[in-house]
């Protein structure tokens, strides 16, 4: 690296995320005065828009910052995923990523980490420094784990639980208390403030990160009342409401500050995040019956508005046709908001995981469906029921799965809103054309990325196969989100030698491990595909001596 903090002295690395932080946000409310010690960085450091692995595949940000590597070589790209041999989606396992994750590459060297709420990670064993695993992230992909374990324990004693609720314990049902959330948000930030600044002084760490997840689910569930263009804006929300997004923000910034204070001259700031959110105009919900009129997906959980297709003739599917075993029974006579509750107060989180993916796909009659859903609230993921790769597969390799693939990029490139007459799809991708590493098996076959502009509810229309409906618009659909992901991604970096009030342009995601690796005089390994930033640092006389 061309320069960096003088020889002789400790090159630590705080690197504090913000889990769909959005760069739009944060550059309107630190020019408004709202975020006055972002702003300060800003002044002082610099700051790049960063392409990012979440403008096709949106969860993939964070594996992709942590291992350097693209979604197909780590393969963790959302909460659910396909495998080969199974039948429809499964939850990803971060610990069979076959790359490594950074702090695992430092520790093989001698440097200690302490790790605390990365999203989509796992617990290490032999690793040098301190994991934090669970503790406060917006939704788990493994259970929660503090190493060492006294830590835990001290940490319990001293700080007690994280005050918010995770991802699992809501949005199977409306938000039923957004005051309550908004305030437990704040807390959760607070608390975690509380949290870091003690284990940086308590713990020996070369790097640190953390990711506060606070802003992930208020982006989701407070962003209809800043929108006033939003379809679901409330007209008489109160004023603390109003601000619930922005409050989450500036407790965030007010946190940073404080994380500040707490780390020395020589030390390395890098404030991150891999996407952002906006507002929430996904058509993935209607998606299913617009695969039911093109005849591909048969599913009795579609109900009434995909049955609708046969009056048409576009499929020749009947209601009451398919296999409907047991499981698909109770689904249908047990209503959601119980089934959440259940799962929710009842079921241990693995249990629940196994029964909440048997659920999704029990209404699907698989000998009749060449391509189905992998469920997602943002993009719309479509994987072709393919013989060789799922256990029931109706679609053979080579020429049928390519004019197959071909023809739902077609549909959906066709695709509007015929309230606005704006096309649906932002982008349409064949994954097969993006990624081929060895998890590229793992993901969907078509990925819809929805337009903002077309501003969808409830409708999906097309010349060849008419208008595919749902009965609710996305946001009253569960999750409920109101706000949802965009690539609005950023990295801000202040330290020794980096350059005062710069924007850096040009740089990714995936650059980062490598350029956080060169730092520490670690060789880049040859999974990790972005480049060491050698631009974000200039020559000063401090880093010459």
């Amino acid at each position: 690296m061309t320069a960096g903090p003088a020889e002789g002295r400790r090159r630590r690395v705080l690197i504090v995320g913000l889990d769909a932080g959005d760069a739009e946000l944060i550059e309107q409310w630190c020019a408004e005065g709202a975020l006055p010690h972002i702003a300060a960085m800003r002044a002082r450091g610099t700051w790049a828009r960063m392409a990012t692995t979440a403008d096709v595949l949106h969860v993939s940000a964070w594996p992709s910052i942590f291992t350097g590597a693209p979604p197909d070589a780590h393969g963790l790209y959302h909460a659910y995923v396909a495998k080969p041999g199974y039948q429809g989606p499964v939850r990803p396992r971060p610990e069979e990523s076959p790359v490594p994750f950074l702090w695992k590459l430092l520790s093989e060297r001698g440097r200690r980490s302490v790790i605390m709420d990365a999203f989509m990670t796992c617990p290490l064993r032999d690793f040098v420094g301190t994991q934090i695993v669970e503790w406060g992230t917006w939704s788990w992909f493994t259970e929660p784990a503090i190493i060492p374990a006294s830590l835990g324990k001290e940490m319990r004693q001293r700080f007690g639980p994280y005050p918010a609720e995770d991802h699992s314990k809501i949005g199977m049902v409306p938000l039923p208390d957004p005051q309550g959330f908004r305030r437990r948000l704040l807390a959760a930030v607070a608390r975690k403030v509380e949290v870091v600044t003690w284990l940086m002084g308590r713990e020996d760490w070369d790097l640190f990160l953390v990711v506060f997840g606070e802003c992930h689910g208020a982006g989701h569930y407070f962003w209809h009342y800043q929108d006033p263009e939003y379809v679901a804006y409330p007209t008489d929300a109160s004023a603390e409401l109003r601000s619930a997004l922005r409050d989450v923000y500036a407790a965030l910034d007010r946190g940073i500050g404080e994380l500040l204070r707490h780390v020395d001259q020589d030390t390395t700031v890098l404030l991150v995040a891999g996407d952002g959110m906006g507002p929430n105009y996904s058509g993935s919900h209607v998606l299913g019956h617009l695969l039911a009129r093109m005849g591909l997906l048969h599913d009795t959980q579609l109900g009434p508005a995909a049955a609708a297709a046969d009056a048409d003739g576009a499929s020749a599917r009947r209601p009451h046709e398919g296999r409907r075993d047991l499981l698909s029974t109770l689904r249908s006579i047990i209503p959601r908001s119980l089934r959440a509750t259940i799962s929710r107060t009842m079921l241990p989180r693995r249990v629940n995981e196994r029964l909440s993916l048997r659920w999704k796909t029990a209404g699907i009659d698989w000998q009749r469906t060449r391509a189905y859903l992998i469920e997602n609230a943002n993009e719309g993921y479509i994987r072709v029921n393919l013989a060789g790769r799922e256990p029931q597969g109706t679609v053979a390799p080579g020429s049928d799965y390519e004019a197959l693939c071909d023809e739902i990029c077609r549909t959906a490139a066709e695709m509007i809103n015929p309230a606005t007459g704006v096309p649906a799809a932002q982008a349409v991708h064949r994954i097969d054309g993006l990624y081929q590493e060895p998890c590229r098996v793992l993901m969907p076959d078509v990925v819809i990325n929805w337009s903002d502009q077309a501003r969808i509810t409830t409708e999906l229309a097309t010349q060849r196969y008419g208008v595919a409906r749902h009965p609710q618009p996305g946001h009253a659909v569960a999750p409920f989100y109101t706000g949802n992901h965009r690539p609005n991604a950023f990295g801000l970096a202040v330290g020794p030698g980096i350059a005062a009030g710069a924007t850096l342009e040009g740089a990714h995601i995936l650059d980062l491990a490598p350029t956080i690796l060169d730092h520490f005089g670690i060789e880049v390994p040859p999974h990790m595909t972005g480049r060491v930033l050698r631009e974000l640092w200039r020559p000063t006389a401090a880093a010459a001596d």
